[in-house]
């Protein structure tokens, strides 16, 4: 074999192994959707007993900001988490069906259903999306939570404690948001409602205020139902301007 035809087969080779690794680094979600009228992406299922019906972005601002690398990665955690609340939903739904549940949906003309819409928020620093969740299940009502995913200019999800400078900061966050939806329980259904606020849900833990995105100047926590109050208290949205808590964010969040 010549030198040249050495290079030759090296380049070769080099074309194939990046168009593989581009082939699988860029595959769709295991789940079938379509892109819709608005550019969402929408993923639709229904069978005998259930249905799903998601919209979630087919781009994120990324792709202009932080580069096809960065969008790649943005779009592999946006399918991570829908494929995480279409499993959940299927896992819960089947282990309900029994036959006689089964009889009852059917008669009654029903279906569980999941429905995900989502909201996008951006900053400086992030690019962040709250994704609204409705599942019906069979249980005494439905279920309405929230799933956030935070991205830093390079596609890589971000925790509530990435913005900040130690731990200190859930002490802060956990006094400001029981202040805050103390408040709005309050304002909801009277000043005796706030007795029956769960502290649990509001203490200084990381898993109580997960639920977060970045939105301008602001970071914004959702509280589900159940987490803090009653169902029927509803949900919480707790806003917190950075500049508040300047003295303990990351320089780069500032």
């Amino acid at each position: 074999m010549t030198k040249r035809t050495s290079i030759v087969a090296i380049l070769l080779l080099l074309v194939v192994l990046i168009g593989g690794w581009y082939f699988f680094a860029n595959r769709g979600p295991s789940f079938a959707y379509t892109v819709i009228e608005s550019g969402d992406r929408q993923h639709k299922e229904e069978t005998d007993f259930y249905t799903i019906q998601i919209n979630y972005p087919n781009k994120t601002p990324l792709a202009t900001r932080g580069g096809w690398g960065a969008e790649s990665r943005a779009q592999k955690e946006i399918d991570a988490v829908v494929q995480e609340q279409i499993d959940a939903f299927k896992e819960l739904a089947d282990g309900n069906l029994s036959d006689e549940e089964k009889a009852r949906l059917t008669g009654d003309n029903l279906k569980y259903s999941l429905n995900i819409g989502y909201r996008p928020y951006s900053s400086g620093e992030y690019v962040s999306y709250e994704f609204d969740i409705f599942m019906d299940t069979g249980g005494a009502h439905p279920n309405n939570f929230f799933k956030t995913l935070v991205l830093d200019l390079g596609g890589h999800p971000q925790k509530l404690g990435d913005l900040f400078e130690d731990g200190s900061y859930l002490e802060r966050i956990a006094d400001i948001a029981s202040m805050q939806v103390r408040e709005q329980l309050t304002q909801r259904a009277g000043a005796d409602a706030a007795s029956s606020l769960v502290a649990e849900g509001l203490a200084a833990q990381e898993e109580n205020f997960e639920n977060f995105v970045v939105d301008s100047d602001r970071i914004r926590i959702f509280i589900p139902p159940y987490q803090a109050a009653a169902y029927a208290a509803g949900s919480f949205e707790v806003q917190i301007p950075l500049i508040d808590i300047r003295d303990i964010l990351k320089p780069t969040v500032r």
